[in-house]
């Protein structure tokens, strides 16, 4: 039997786990499932976003601990949070271990033009080389893992130019991002960026900057901008954020002072917090606004402020505040020069407890004052920011802004116009793909890497996803069903809807797959010691790696040494507040949950039709096609 073609659109970390998965598969099958693997990337190198739309000074907001890969990682003494250089370093180190460009094709500039179903099964995909030679083939699977940061997007303002984009090969559409406006020569001397075409801090240096954006990289800009120096620095938002840093890092307590570094993605306990809960737990949703209301408590007697950690100003709507609904902005270096206009908290308190500003913030760097978003530009270049009810369009109103520079940190536009329309995709609000993946009535295209997690990292979700796609399309197991208890709750017409609390996903990922151990056999094979550490670890994809038929051999070692260590370093109290508390909470909660599972069994023998009507009203049933 020919091998099964297999091609793999995109060059970032989603589309390389999904090759090196592909081929795990192979490796495990011993001949039954065969694969000929093309992958295709438009650039000339791999690293998709972390290579080609990087700045000076980034770095990854997500830790080693849980971006790595689950048989893959970084040396135990290298820095916790990576440089985006060393990051794409990483990525070709993985390359290069699996053998994956021996093991599979890799054309490289050269760009998808077309994908779509092939007569009798499969798929046709066209591509266009650097070159402008074009063909096409037939693929019996396609993953498409382009990636979520590959076309700007931006607001059109009026007064202010579109904003310089990066420069590409294939962009057929430079010629449409023409001036369409008529400007004023005070509106014309404004620079505008999207940030995608921003690279060095140095240009922002003695200028009057307005960043647009208050995500990750709305942050990373301001506070650039701070470190540039620039001469004065606005930052507009739209709705609000939600703060809180990548590492927890100094704060003092009674006059203790903690001061070790730890990454916030690596807090969450495994053990009745994500696995092994009940469904009516899952389905309540219950650990996210139990966490809530417990972190909103702690915030306000360490910091001052529930708004987000040591956030005094962008705070978000009464609906909006909380994990179950926004995703959480780690880059939060920005915020003591945010604080500087709006933070008023009494020095008894502050004696108390304070959450310490880190070293290198210093009361000569300019401040960052926080606006609305941009209404228009004025004849004199002034920016007039929109009336939105909130204190910081009430504090901007009578402030005269006139900008040097427009950085627009507004995202990425998601979009497959190379993609037949006949296709599903996880953009698609009423999309029902399977785990926001594949079709069930066809899994032979899959995404990888376009669902978004509230609080993780993309990379080891794409590997569970990987695990999960070749596990249904080998015939290992059946597109997995049950219901989507995952699923950030974001209203419909967010602008994005494919949000997801991470650890939940990720968990039932590995239970879909088979791959969620068991307490009792992950005592036997492995021991004690392994067992205790995944009740307290977080959600790293390598413990999803002990047993089951995605298994690993170094998985066991990753869990005795870099894993450990995420658990010894919040010592005993963080251990005890963070891990025994919740467990015996969510322990005694989910017990409850499950004798209520078994009278409501009883129940649904006695009374099927009231139990059916009351189960529909809480949104219990099972909707066999959900996501």
């Amino acid at each position: 039997m020919p091998p099964h073609r297999v091609a793999i659109i995109g060059g970032g970390p989603s589309a390389l786990v999904t090759l090196k998965t592909l081929l795990e598969l192979q490796d495990r099958k011993g001949g039954a499932f065969d694969v000929d693997a093309t992958l295709f990337e438009g650039e000339e190198q791999i690293g998709g976003t972390f290579r080609y739309r990087s700045y000076a000074n980034g770095s990854l907001v997500s830790s080693k601990q849980l971006t790595c890969f689950s048989d893959f990682r970084m040396p135990l003494d290298s820095s916790d949070h990576m440089t985006l250089p060393a990051y794409v370093q990483y990525l070709e180190d993985y390359v290069a271990h699996f053998r994956l460009r021996q093991r599979a094709t890799f054309r490289m500039s050269t760009r998808v033009r077309r994908v779509r179903r092939a007569d009798g099964g499969g798929h046709i995909v066209r591509w266009r080389q650097r070159s402008g030679e074009e063909d096409e083939a037939h693929f019996d699977y396609v993953a498409v893992c382009a990636g979520l940061h590959v076309e700007p997007a931006f607001p059109s303002i009026p007064g202010l130019a579109d904003p310089q984009l990066p420069s590409k090969w294939w962009d057929e559409k430079k010629e449409e991002r023409k001036e369409k406006q008529k400007l004023s020569d005070a509106q014309r001397r404004i620079q505008t960026l999207h940030s995608s075409a921003y690279k060095d801090p140095e240009f922002l240096k003695d200028k009057s900057v307005l960043v647009c954006g208050t995500g990750e990289t709305g942050m990373d800009l301001a506070y650039a901008a701070v470190k540039a120096p620039a001469k004065s620095i606005v930052l507009s938002t739209r709705d609000g954020f939600l703060s809180f840093p990548h590492v927890l890092q100094s704060f003092s307590l009674f006059g203790v002072t903690y001061d070790k570094d730890t990454p916030i993605d690596g807090l969450i306990t495994n053990l009745f917090e994500t696995t092994h809960r009940s469904r009516l737990v899952e389905a309540s949703r219950l650990r996210w606004h139990v966490s809530d209301f417990g972190v909103k408590l702690v915030l306000k007697f360490l910091t001052g402020t529930s708004a987000g950690c040591n956030q005094w100003c962008g705070e978000l709507p009464e609906h909006k505040q909380g994990r179950a609904y926004v995703f959480l902005n780690k880059s939060a270096k920005a915020m003591p020069y945010l604080n500087r206009e709006w933070k008023n908290r009494s020095w008894l308190m502050e004696r108390i407890a304070k959450y310490i500003d880190p070293p290198s913030v210093r009361d000569d760097e300019p401040g960052i004052s926080l606006a609305p978003f941009p209404e228009y530009v004025d004849e004199d270049g002034r920016v007039v920011f929109r009336e939105n009810g909130r204190k910081e369009a009430a504090r901007m109103r009578n402030r005269i802004v006139k900008p040097d520079i427009v950085l627009f940190a507004t995202g990425y536009r998601h979009s497959f116009p190379w993609l037949d329309s006949s296709y599903a995709t996880p953009l698609d609000e009423d999309s029902n793909l399977c785990r926001g993946l594949f079709a069930y009535d066809d899994p032979t295209l899959t995404f990888s890497g376009f669902v978004r997690p509230g609080v993780g990292a993309i990379p080891p979700q794409a590997e569970m996803e990987a695990r999960l796609w070749c596990s249904v399309i080998c015939g290992e197991v059946p597109a997995p069903t049950s219901e989507a208890y995952y699923k950030l709750l974001q209203p419909k017409g967010a602008r994005i809807t494919h949000g997801v609390d991470y650890s939940s996903y990720v968990s039932q990922l590995a239970r879909d797959v088979g791959s969620q151990p068991g307490l009792l056999d992950l005592w036997r094979t492995h021991g004690f010691d392994i067992l205790l550490i995944y009740c307290f670890a977080a959600a790293f994809p390598t413990l999803y790696s002990l047993t089951g038929p995605w298994a690993s051999a170094q998985a066991p070692h990753i869990t005795r040494t870099e894993i450990r260590e995420t658990i010894a370093r919040r010592g005993v109290g963080g251990n005890v507040l963070m891990g025994v508390i919740p467990m015996v909470f969510y322990g005694f909660v989910n017990l409850a949950a499950l004798l209520l599972e078994q009278l409501l069994n009883v129940a649904q023998a006695l009374m099927p039709k009231t139990c059916q009507a009351a189960a529909r009203q809480l949104g219990w049933t099972q909707h066999k096609k959900m996501a």
